[in-house]
């Protein structure tokens, strides 16, 4: 049987929110990532998937598609349009709810984020990149058992790079108190993306014991 201890050290010096990305990359913002879903088409829905896919890469947004009056639309308000205009249902209007709520999520707007992906699980349920940034925005809210729970169903419904949402909950299990479970999910996000350094600073944190006798 095994034992497993963490280090002194206080971990919340070592944490960080991370969510799945899309299978472009990942962008590393305070060491975070965040997820969009593909829309198809060419109006400001599309303009919106872009947008939220370039800044979350840490490229320069592209030229906004755009047809209102403001005077200096920003890239939410695109996204805005599109989902009060552009007659969008089922995976892309739950995606573009999802790429609006990762620009709040970038910003660091977690409230309102949070509001966007449960508005995206809502109207396609089986999205699991949906899943997957509602958990990252609950545990940037420090609500780590809905967080845990809404990251699980993300990995159960096959959301994209899996290894943040391991992260993501590895990070709930811990302050849950779940030290075996948090090592578990730090050990396979680090054996998802080997080069990925920061599950392997977490992991530096533990100590596994083998205990003798019965």
């Amino acid at each position: 049987m095994r034992n497993f201890v963490k280090s002194p050290v206080k971990s919340a010096h070592f944490k960080s929110i991370v969510a799945a990305s899309f299978a472009f990359g990942l962008f590393m913002q305070a060491h975070a990532a965040h997820a969009v879903v593909t829309v198809m088409g060419q109006g400001m829905a599309q303009n919106c998937y872009e947008t939220a896919l370039a800044l979350s890469l840490g490229f320069p947004a592209p030229d906004l598609v755009y047809t209102g009056s403001l005077i200096d639309p920003k890239p939410i308000d695109v996204c805005t349009l599109a989902i009060a205009n552009e007659q969008l249902v089922g995976h892309d209007l739950a995606g573009t709810y999802v790429n609006r709520g990762v620009l709040y999520f970038l910003g660091g707007d977690y409230v309102t984020a949070l509001r966007d992906f449960d508005q995206a699980v809502a109207t396609d349920g089986t999205i699991g990149e949906s899943y997957a940034n509602r958990g990252a925005a609950l545990v940037a809210l420090h609500q780590w058992a809905p967080g845990l729970e809404a990251l699980s169903k993300g990995l159960e419904l096959g959301s994209s790079e899996p290894e943040k949402s391991y992260y993501n909950r590895a990070i709930a299990n811990e302050e849950l108190g779940k030290v075996k479970d948090a090592y578990y999910d730090y050990t396979k996000a680090a054996e998802l993306k080997g080069d990925w350094d920061a599950p392997k600073v977490q992991l530096t944190r533990f100590t596994v014991k083998r205990k003798t006798g019965t």
